[in-house]
């Protein structure tokens, strides 16, 4: 079980590696354009390529954000209950959250496939979109892999809220 815990998140890590390289793209591009179209040379496609990174940041970070816990939890009203009710809740949003991110992913890669079969890329640069779609189901693929981890752990009894 730990072997299977340490493969998911060297993957969920390597995704956020991805992203942040994806956010470090970014910037450089952003402030190449700013300096280039104050020289009268704007780099073309910097909107298209700044969009695509965006998706891959947003996409890719939120496996290792949801390994770490870093997102926002509100737990007011779940402080209130008892142990076993507290319990129940968490198993039933993890469960919710798998069949989720599982449906997303799914529903990415459909999206890919047509994208891939009209051969629709991106107005000025030409980039196709399909590889991106394919890199966010993969995204949620591994969420859902993430809450499987997290539930696992749950009814091992390991807490980390």
């Amino acid at each position: 079980m730990k072997r299977f815990f340490k493969v998911v998140y060297s993957l969920d890590l390597s995704l956020q590696i991805v992203a942040g390289l994806g956010l470090a793209f970014m910037m450089v591009v952003t402030v190449i354009d700013v300096v280039m179209r104050a020289l009268g040379r704007p780099i073309i496609g910097a909107i298209e390529l700044i969009c695509f990174s965006g998706a891959i940041v947003v996409g890719f970070a939120i496996p290792y954000s949801s390994w770490m816990k870093a997102h926002v939890y509100v737990d007011m009203l779940e402080e209130k209950l008892s142990q076993k009710v507290q319990f129940f809740f968490k198993v039933v949003t993890r469960l919710i959250g798998i069949l989720l991110f599982l449906f997303i992913s799914y529903n990415f890669i459909l999206y890919g496939l047509s994208l891939k079969n009209s051969g629709e890329v991106s107005a000025g640069l030409k980039i196709p979109y399909y590889p991106i779609t394919f890199g966010l189901a993969v995204s949620c693929f591994m969420e859902s892999l993430t809450l499987f981890t997290d539930l696992l752990k749950l009814f091992q009894g390991e807490t980390h809220e």
